[in-house]
Formats: C-alpha cells, structure tokens, sequence
C-alpha cells in the first residue's frame, strides 16, 4: 500500500449529518441519512473523521444542483491544504475495511497536521481516496 501522493487540495463547502463515535461503526448510519436526502448520482460524497472531537461527518459537495436536496442539512467546509493520499480500488465492502489501515499506513509515512480532520473522498462505487492532513515539510 505505497502508492501514496502528496498534493494541495482546495476547501470544498459541503452539507453533512454528524455522528460522534468510531467511524467503524457510525459512518453507515450518517451516510444512509444522507443518501435518503440527497441522490448519489451525480454528486461528490466524503466522509470527514475530526479525532479530536470523535465525529464523523458523511458529507456531499453543495453544488448549483443539489440546493434544494440539502437544504435541511448542517453545512460546513472539508478544509483545503496539502494532504498524503493514497487510493483503495476494489469492491465496496471490502473498500470499506481497508480505510483504517490506509489511514494508519499513511500516519505512519507523514507528519499529521492534527488541527485538519482525515477525509475519505468516495470517487467511485469501486474506488475511495484516503487523504490525511499533513504538516508541510521544509
């Protein structure tokens, strides 16, 4: 699991449901609230896990066509900055398995900037990007 990249990404505004608790265990209940709300297709999902509070947030990217289906919803924004990521690629269930470790490899790899939260961009069905929020090194 070395295929890791470093890049800049932009803050994205997003809509979200929170729930505190291990990811584990809670992001299948905020993302099936979020999904009763807003369609999959054509939309950006991510998943934002904050350590320091225990909340993870299923999160959609507000875009010109999805206002009205969100907006019930708490908004926010996925902080921009540079972040390691690395790509799970596969079926989805087992996708979902790998997310601790890749997120534990790259912590492993990188100097965490732990005021950012992790995010778990879902690209795809079949192809999720993990990206931690790292310090830059000079």
């Amino acid at each position: 699991m070395s295929n890791f990249q470093v890049k800049t990404v932009d803050e994205v505004p997003v809509a979200f449901v929170a729930k505190v608790g291990n990811p584990a265990f809670v992001s299948a209940k905020a993302f099936w609230e979020l999904e009763n709300k807003v369609p999959l297709k054509g939309n950006k999902f991510y998943g934002v896990y904050d350590e320091s509070k225990n909340e993870y947030k299923a999160c959609v990217a507000i875009t010109q066509e999805n206002q009205e289906a969100v907006k019930d919803l708490a908004k926010g924004t996925i902080a921009g900055g540079i972040y390691a990521c690395t790509t799970l690629i596969g079926e989805y269930n087992s996708l979902l398995r790998e997310i601790a470790p890749a997120f534990n490899a790259l912590i492993r790899e990188y100097n965490r900037d732990t005021t950012r939260p992790s995010v778990e961009f879902y690209k795809r069905h079949t192809e999720i990007i993990a990206m931690l929020p790292i310090v830059e090194e000079k």
